[in-house]
């Protein structure tokens, strides 16, 4: 069987730890002359590019492609806000503080609408929860309602009297923190479930700078996400009293309350924004034009607080062109630009060129930088499709040879531990048992998000080296070859995992075409290669090269215990008919009249006719 190279599935090797990603989205960026203004919907994901005349022109564009549409409504004044209901059958639009029109259209042409106005309040925004759900943010409180387009009216569900300087939210869990006026930094937490709006934790910004200056905390400052499986909270402090920024992590623990984690340590001055991208909090700071990578995994205690540097120097999102309008040519775009805007959780848009990018991590960047392998697998298995970058760091580990065989070890044993807790889940998932594939002693949440199995290794790492062995065995890796194999094996047997006969197979070839069959004895006879058919069948075909290999695929198979018939074939077919009769009566197998004319024609067939006398009358007393 032939596998593709890892070299040739991965692309090269890359000087960058973020990209951006192929697909893109192209929109009708911000003109003044056009009249034309740019809104984002982060829960729906969508741009609306809003052209303002006679009557008002909406285009919407998204990844989406049922979420793209565009239509005309009569101009009525500066909009302010605009966004579709979950399933996309309802506008609403906010065009002052006191007022939202709900529309929906047909054939692209508005069919129904109707304004809803507010007293005594402003409003700050509002959240489609659902088909026809919405809250409503305003100063003085939380509405969840119910909107009816049928009747022309707004319900109200559920109402929550709160003061509010601003709002945050969460979609895909429906978490909305808001800042509590008046309260020097005191936020509320909660969550908009089964049609309540259900009061969580109140908690405090407890920054030491924050709270001396009693600086107001801006929305900007704050992004609401989810990394490793647990909800978080980051505070972006650029306020501290050593005038370098940093980001404070608190985590919402089971809903239920909230506490300062970790504090990721910037280490430099600037404007800065943030992304949450494959569990990886990335800090992009557009004064110093790159970007600083956290893992919250890797820490310095300090207390009940984690401490913790960048996982690499910063460094710039790779550089990317863009196709120039009008023309064949292409220019380098402009990184880190004044116009730049993020949005979570790994979205970067330009309003002004009209573009929107997603980020994605560059793991052969970490592969190049991170120089101690175990650290970059501890990486790597926490991230995801990082596969084909694990098997590259095995393979250069390989190339290394015998120097690195201790640290080999221990990454086979850091795989294998994510692999005895996938297959544990799988067995928990199949017996209806609750699922926790954690870090025991870490956050009790973090999910490992790439499963190295066995036939991966076998395949992209092994099979790549005993192709090499086969095409010259004197070089020394027939040697690491074997090495790794037992390495391999030792560490799946040391994690309760059963080696597949495929690794035995390999390693029973490397060792036979080395001509070590001492060594193979040995593996076979203390049982460090287990027993099977598959290897039996395989030691019976090496018999032209090695003569006890057919002794051993005997012993194999009687260890079995459910291979009688195999092992009365393998001594016909080595002509050794008494022995076959003899082991046949042991285990009460003589009585088949089918196998009594077998005995006959092998005895005929050695032109031994005092052993085919011999085969004749011990049926006939018999």
């Amino acid at each position: 069987m032939s596998f593709d190279k890892v070299d040739d599935i991965l692309p090269d090797d890359s000087d960058f730890y973020l990209k951006i990603a192929n697909k893109k989205i192209t929109f009708e960026g911000i003109s003044k002359s056009q009249l034309t203004s740019v809104f984002f919907d982060e829960a729906n994901a969508q741009v609306f590019s809003i052209s303002s005349g006679d009557v008002t022109d909406v285009k919407v564009k998204s990844p989406i492609e049922s979420f793209c549409s565009s239509f005309k409504i009569i101009e009525k004044g500066r909009i302010v806000s605009i966004k579709f209901s979950f399933d996309q059958t309802i506008l609403a639009l906010q065009r002052t503080q006191t007022a939202v029109d709900f529309l929906t259209f047909e054939d692209g042409k508005v069919s129904k609408e109707f304004t809803q106005t507010f007293k005594g309040c402003n409003l700050l925004g509002y959240l489609w929860t659902g088909k026809t759900e919405i809250v409503l943010v305003t100063n003085v409180n939380v509405k969840l309602c119910k909107v009816d387009m049928r009747s022309g009216t707004l319900t109200t569900i559920k109402s929550l009297n709160l003061s509010i300087n601003w709002y945050n939210y969460y979609s895909p869990i429906n978490l909305l923190l808001v800042s509590l006026a008046n309260a020097n930094n005191v936020m509320q937490l909660l969550q908009i479930k089964q049609n309540q709006i259900v009061k969580l934790v109140k908690f405090d910004i407890d920054d030491e700078y924050v709270s001396k200056t009693k600086k107001l905390i801006a929305d900007r400052d704050i992004v609401l996400g989810v990394v490793y499986n647990q909800p978080r909270i980051l505070f972006l402090n650029v306020h501290t009293t050593s005038a370098e920024a940093e980001v404070i992590v608190y985590t919402i623990i089971k809903l239920s309350s909230i506490k300062r984690t970790h504090v990721l340590r910037i280490n430099q001055s600037g404007r800065f924004a943030l992304n949450i991208v494959d569990n990886l909090i990335i800090v992009h700071n557009q004064i110093t034009k790159t970007s600083i990578v956290f893992d919250i995994t890797n820490a310095e205690f300090q207390g009940a607080v984690k401490f913790h540097n960048p996982v690499l120097e910063p460094k710039s999102i790779k550089p990317f062109q863009e196709n120039v309008a009008s023309s064949s040519q292409k220019n380098t775009y402009e990184l880190y630009n004044p116009n730049w805007v993020m949005f979570q959780p790994n979205i970067i848009m330009d309003a002004k060129a009209g573009c929107l990018w997603f980020i994605e991590i560059d793991l052969l960047g970490f592969y190049k930088y991170i120089e101690d392998k175990r650290e970059l697998i501890a990486f790597l298995l926490l991230r995801s499709n990082s596969k084909f970058v694990i098997a590259k760091t095995l393979e250069t580990l390989l190339e290394d040879g015998f120097n690195k065989m201790e640290e080999l070890a221990d990454i086979f044993d850091q795989i294998n531990y994510v692999y005895r807790s996938y297959l544990e889940e799988n067995m928990k998932s199949q017996m209806g048992l609750p699922s926790s594939m954690t870090r025991p002693e870490e956050d009790p949440v973090v999910e490992f998000r790439t499963v190295v199995d066995q036939y991966f290794v076998y395949s992209y790492v092994l099979c790549k080296l005993a192709e090499k062995v086969s095409e010259n065995v004197e070089r020394k890796e027939s040697k690491i070859l074997t090495m790794s194999l037992l390495q391999y094996i030792r560490s799946l047997t040391d994690f309760q995992i059963p080696a597949q006969h495929f690794l035995y197979e390999l390693l029973i070839n490397s060792l036979v075409i080395q001509g070590k069959f001492y060594q193979l004895y040995q593996l076979l006879q203390y049982r460090v290669v287990a027993d099977s058919k598959p290897l039996a069948c395989l030691l019976l075909s090496l018999e032209n090269v090695y003569n006890g290999a057919s002794q051993l695929a005997v012993d194999m198979l009687e260890r079995l215990g459910s291979a009688k018939e195999e092992i009365i074939e393998i001594l016909l077919s080595k002509q050794q008919v008494m022995p076959a009769i003899r082991y046949a009566a042991k285990h009460g197998a003589t009585n088949d009249r089918n196998r009594f004319a077998k005995f006959l024609e092998v005895a005929k067939e050695t032109g031994n006719n005092k052993l085919f006398y011999s085969v004749s009358s011990h049926f006939k007393e018999n």
